[in-house]
């Protein structure tokens, strides 16, 4: 959780909730979704699936930071 919410700031993401190393919530005051991070377990019990997970564990993020890969292996596409 410190590498990616560190990893999220370096790029200019400002932190607007702070949990230790449970939850971090990104400021994100124009738009109407917000970007949080959770822990595995957390994020499950959140969406309301198993925490072992099934599936794909892909996701592409749209940004005007540029292309890159996060910390966590999440493909940002410019």
């Amino acid at each position: 959780m410190k590498a990616s919410k560190q990893f999220y700031v370096d790029r200019g993401l400002a932190v607007a909730k702070s949990f230790g190393s449970k939850y971090v919530e990104f400021a994100t005051p124009a738009s109407s979704v917000k970007l949080a991070l959770y822990g595995r377990r957390a994020a499950a019990k959140d969406a309301g699936i198993s925490p072992d997970g099934t599936g794909s564990h892909r996701i592409v993020i749209g940004s005007d930071a540029g292309p890159f890969t996060d910390p966590d292996g999440f493909a940002w596409a410019a």
